[in-house]
């Protein structure tokens, strides 16, 4: 029997503490309950979205018109080299239980907020390392015809910061397998990571994966807010890639350090042009961004949506303004 409940409350289900009210509530705790309440949802022509650890969505109304489904499956194995992982899980403690059990490659991944099911919908990366490196298949139930379905890699769609999931509302997300390694060999090349445990006078080339973890972790302890402490969803805004042309247009108004990704395009650091634009820090009314990453909007807890996005909107138009450049917000907006 599916538990509905009705005119819930989604504050304590979104990192931004954001008081959406939705129409109708139900968590589910197996891929079957899932399957039932998007059975339950088309059945009865709801609108309805997936909600994880709400670690990167903002509720942008007061109200949300239809279901919202609580992904709390959990459930961990490891077959050969291959973890695989419940939607519902926790990703940080996931990371962990991977380091424990002895397969490597996560680690740079460390604290990273929300669930196993988000991970791949934003293609979640730090340090050097992406989700999608480790993806060998995601388990989805098709929200238009109901099926089970294992997508490959490939058919992820897989870029920065987004995935086929995410350009298409069309799966509800129950599984991810990952292909890891027994081989501790560690991924330090990240400048701000090396920098970091240089300065702590360890050897980059001998490290272990437990070590780079764990510095990660340090890392963003540091430099980002805690969401349960002060409400936030992390990075709300995309690094930006540009071509070469629009590049030097920048840097002709504003010297910006940057890096080459994959495809020599120019990746450049959001937090440095909302820095140079005198954002952070800056506070307006129930919103701020932080004062310890420009990329991070916070909220004091009693923040409407439309008050972040309104915020968020500002920064966008004078980020634009100064530097012809468009940040793009990285949660997903409802």
């Amino acid at each position: 029997m599916i538990d509905i409940k009705k005119n819930f409350s989604l504050k304590n289900y979104n990192s931004l503490q954001i008081d959406c009210i939705s129409e109708l509530f139900i968590e589910v705790k197996t891929p079957e309950e899932a399957l039932s309440a998007v059975t339950h949802a088309k059945d009865n022509n709801l609108n309805f979205i997936v909600v994880g650890g709400g670690t990167n969505i903002v509720f942008s109304k007061q109200n949300f018109k239809g279901l919202v489904i609580k992904n709390s499956i959990k459930g961990k194995k490891i077959i050969a080299d291959i973890v695989i992982l419940s939607s519902g899980e926790s990703w940080h403690d996931s990371v962990l239980w991977t380091l424990k059990n002895n397969l490597y490659g996560l680690e740079n991944l460390s604290l990273i907020p929300g669930t196993v099911g988000a991970a791949p919908v934003q293609n979640i990366g730090a340090y050097g390392k992406d989700i999608s490196e480790f993806i060998e298949y995601v388990k989805v139930i098709n929200l238009k015809t109901l099926e089970v379905e294992l997508l490959s890699n490939s058919q992820c769609e897989f870029k920065y910061r987004s995935s086929l999931f995410k350009q298409e509302v069309n799966y509800m997300i129950v599984e991810v397998a990952l292909k890891l390694s027994y081989d501790k060999s560690v991924h330090t090349q990240y400048k701000s990571l090396s920098d970091y445990m240089i300065k702590k006078g360890m050897d980059i080339l001998n490290s272990t994966p437990e070590e780079v973890s764990s510095c990660v972790c340090e890392i963003r302890k540091n430099i980002l807010p805690d969401p349960r402490i002060i409400p936030n969803v992390g990075s709300f805004f995309k690094n930006i890639t540009l071509d070469d042309k629009a590049f030097k247009e920048l840097q002709n108004i504003l010297p910006t350090p940057f890096n080459l990704d994959k495809n020599n395009n120019f990746k450049v650091s959001s937090a440095f042009l909302i820095d140079s634009a005198g954002w952070k820090g800056r506070i307006n009314g129930e919103v701020s961004v932080s004062s310890k990453h420009s990329l991070v909007i916070n909220t004091s807890g009693i923040a409407t949506g439309n008050e972040v996005i309104v915020f968020a909107n500002a920064i966008i138009e004078d980020i634009k303004s100064k530097f012809n450049v468009v940040l793009e917000i990285e949660p997903s907006v409802i």
